[in-house]
C-alpha cells in the first residue's frame, strides 16, 4: 500500500499464519494457497521492496539520474508497455518536482519501454523483490513475465495448499473435471498440502500431477478422510516422498501405518489422529530406520511406546516433539533419553505429568540439546531450571510458557548460560 504522505510503496506482508491466497487463474488452477517454508523465505518475503540500480550502459555515466528503487513509485503500466499518466515516474527513476524527466528516446542507446518490460535479465533480478502473492498476479500480465516467473527458483520453500473444492472444475453438464496442475509442475513444486481430500482425490492428484511419481518430496494431508488403502496407495505410487504429515485424519488406523510406511521417509508428523497409540509408534520405530525428525501429538501414547525406538534411530533421529502426549510420565522420559541420545531438539510441550525428575534425566543424558520446549508442564519448578543450567551447555532456545511454578529464583540459574539465545516466559505468573 502506498503512503500518501511520502509516496513510499511497500508490498503487503504475508499473514502471520503463513498462508496467502493465489488469485483465480484462467487455466482452472483455482484459488490455491501457498505457505512459506523456511525462516529465510519468510524474512525475504516480508521485507520492504528495495531494488539495486539496474541501468543500461548508456545510462551508467549519467550522474544526474538517481538510483531506481521499488521504494519509490513504480509504474507497472510502463513496464508492461502501456502508457502511464504524466505524473508517474518511469520504472522507478524519480526526479524532483518541476525538473524535466529525460525520456528514453532522448537518452542515447536507451532501449524502449517495451523492450525493458520483457528484458529477461532485468526481470530475473526485479522479481526477487516481490512476495509470493504478488508473483502470482504479475505472472498474469503477459507470457514473457509468466515465462520468467515460472522458473522454479522463484518458488523454492513454498508449498501449495489445495482444498478439495479447488481440485475440480464443474462442467456445463454438472460433471466434475480435475483441474490442470501443469502450472504447478512448470514451477517445480516438490511439496503439497491437501486439505479435506479422500482416497479418490489423492488418486486423481497422482494421475494428474506430472511430478507426482518421483518429483514430490513432501506431502501433507490435513482434515482428510484418507483410509488405510488410500495411504498405502499414495506412498506406494509417490516414490519420492520423504516427508509426510498427517493432521486431523481420523479414518486411517495403526494397521494402515504398518502396511504403508516406507523406509525412505525421514520426517514424519502425526497430530490429532484419534487412532494413533502405542502400536503406531511401534510401526514408526521398526519401519523407519532413517527417521531424523518425529513430531507427534497423540493423547493415547504411553511410556511403553518410547521404548520401541531402535539403536539405528538413536543414531539418526535429532528432532523429537511430543506435544500434548498427556500419558507420558518420567518413566517414558527414561525410555526416550536412552533410546535417542543424539537429540538436538526436544519438545515435551503439554506433557503435564513430567516433573523436575524427568527434566533432570533430560539434562544429564541429552547434552547435545540446542532447543528444549517445556511449555504447559505445570509440575516444572525452579529445580528443573537448575538442572538445565548445570548440564545443557549448548542450549540455545528454552520455552517455559505456562510453567506457572517457576519464579525469579529459577531464572537466576539461567543467567549463567552463555549459549542461551531465546527464552520464552509467557504466562509465567510468578516471574
Amino acid at each position: 500500500m502506498s503512503n500518501p504522505r511520502n509516496g513510499d510503496t511497500k508490498p503487503p506482508c504475508l499473514p502471520r499464519n503463513g498462508l496467502v491466497k493465489i488469485p483465480t487463474q484462467p487455466n482452472g488452477l483455482g484459488s490455491a494457497s501457498i505457505t512459506k517454508g523456511t525462516p529465510a523465505v519468510k524474512n525475504r518475503l516480508c521485507q520492504p521492496s528495495s531494488v539495486p540500480a539496474i541501468l543500461s550502459p548508456a545510462l551508467a555515466h549519467r550522474s544526474d539520474l538517481p538510483i531506481p528503487s521499488l521504494a519509490s513509485p513504480l509504474s507497472l503500466a510502463a513496464l508492461a508497455g502501456v502508457s502511464s499518466p504524466p505524473s508517474a515516474s518511469l520504472v522507478g527513476l524519480n526526479t524532483s518536482e518541476g525538473s524535466e524527466q529525460p525520456s528514453p528516446e532522448r537518452l542515447p542507446g536507451s532501449p524502449s519501454e517495451r523492450q525493458l518490460a520483457v528484458d529477461e535479465k532485468i526481470l530475473n533480478r526485479l522479481f526477487w523483490y516481490f512476495s509470493a502473492c504478488e508473483k502470482c498476479v504479475l505472472a498474469q500480465v503477459c507470457k514473457a513475465w509468466r515465462r520468467v516467473l515460472y522458473q522454479p527458483k522463484f518458488w523454492v520453500g513454498l508449498t501449495p495448499v489445495l482444498h478439495t473444492k479447488e481440485l475440480y472444475n464443474v462442467l456445463p453438464g454438472g460433471e466434475k473435471e480435475f483441474v490442470s496442475l501443469q502450472g504447478f509442475a512448470v514451477r517445480g513444486f516438490d511439496g503439497f498440502c491437501l486439505v479435506g481430500v479422500s482416497d479418490l482425490d489423492i488418486c486423481e492428484f497422482i494421475d494428474n500431477y506430472p511430478l507426482s511419481k518421483k518429483g514430490v518430496k513432501s506431502m501433507s494431508l490435513k482434515r482428510s478422510t484418507i483410509t488405510d488403502a488410500g495411504l498405502e496407495v499414495m506412498l506406494e505410487q509417490m516414490q519420492g516422498v520423504v516427508r509426510l504429515e498427517l493432521s486431523g485424519c481420523n479414518d486411517f488406523t495403526e494397521a494402515g501405518l504398518w502396511s504403508s510406511l516406507n523406509a525412505r521417509i525421514t520426517a514424519l508428523s502425526v497430530s490429532d489422529c484419534i487412532n494413533v497409540a502405542d502400536d503406531a509408534i511401534a510401526a514408526i520405530s521398526q519401519l523407519l530406520p532413517n527417521l531424523t525428525e518425529l513430531n507427534l501429538q497423540a493423547y493415547h501414547v504411553t511410556d511403553t511406546a518410547l521404548a520401541y525406538f531402535t539403536a539405528k534411530q538413536g543414531y539418526t533421529t535429532h528432532t523429537l516433539r511430543l506435544n500434548s502426549c498427556w500419558e507420558i510420565t518420567n518413566h517414558g522420559v527414561v525410555n526416550m533419553v536412552h533410546s535417542l541420545p543424539n537429540l538436538s531438539v526436544l519438545s515435551l510441550s503439554g506433557c503435564s505429568k513430567v516433573t523436575d525428575d524427568g527434566v533432570e534425566l533430560v539434562a544429564e543424558n541429552l547434552r547435545k540439546l540446542r532447543s528444549l520446549d517445556l511449555s504447559w508442564c505445570p509440575r516444572i519448578t525452579d529445580m528443573a531450571l537448575e538442572y538445565i543450567a548445570c548440564d545443557l551447555h549448548k542450549l540455545e532456545e528454552l520455552v517455559l510458557d505456562r510453567c506457572v511454578r517457576i519464579t525469579d529464583t529459577g531464572l537466576s540459574y539461567l543467567s549463567t548460560m552463555s549459549s542461551l539465545r531465546s527464552l520464552y516466559l509467557r504466562w509465567c505468573c510468578q516471574v
